[in-house]
């Protein structure tokens, strides 16, 4: 396509070390299933006037593979024209959009909390917003000051604070037994470790 297309510089990046290696030539092509198609990849390099096979592991390379598993799902008629995606790149994962800030000094789950202590609702809530905290509450267990909350399997995980999660977050990310894992990794874990 990009010989088609008349371009004479490319840049190749891939998430495989091996082929991207192989295709630098750094690293030997034994397997004999992959020498044709390493012969079919050096004779369209002599193409281009430059080219550029570069690594980037796969990790770095989310975008990539979300838009390949986009690719792979949905038929292309051949007289179809298709318009291109337009992608935002925000500056942080989705996961740390979802995180409720605490402004008014109380933690996430207070109303829940104090349903469970005194059985009142607030001032202003409606019939819906009464049954939502009704059915919140239900998942919740109050052992003193303390709010847990109830897993499937009867465990009960305690429910902290954005201040405490930060604490947590980061020992778990990167204390002493911290593998420096991504964020969905380090919420299982944080789990695992009893707190909600």
């Amino acid at each position: 396509m990009d010989i088609d297309l008349d371009v004479h510089e490319l840049l190749v990046m891939g998430d495989s070390h091996l082929i991207i290696r192989q295709d630098q030539g750094e690293w030997e092509t034994r397997d004999i299933k992959l020498i044709p198609y390493r012969q079919c990849v050096q004779d369209l390099s002599r193409r281009f006037k430059s080219i550029e096979f570069r690594y980037i592991p796969m990790f770095h390379n989310e975008l990539a593979d979300a838009l390949a598993t986009l690719a792979s799902i949905l038929p292309y008629p051949d007289n179809t024209h298709i318009d291109p995606l337009e992608i935002q790149v925000r500056n942080q994962h989705g996961y740390c959009n979802t995180i409720e800030t605490e402004p008014d000094g109380e933690p996430w789950y207070h109303d829940i909390k104090r349903f469970q202590k005194t059985r009142e609702y607030l001032k202003h809530a409606k019939g819906d917003q009464k049954r939502t905290i009704r059915r919140l509450t239900n998942g919740f267990f109050l052992n003193g000051e303390i709010l847990y909350k109830s897993t499937p399997d009867l465990n009960l995980l305690r429910c902290i604070g954005a201040i405490e999660a930060e604490q947590i977050m980061s020992e778990v990310h990167s204390g002493v037994c911290g593998p420096h894992m991504n964020g969905y990794v380090l919420a299982k874990k944080i789990l695992r470790a009893g707190y909600y």
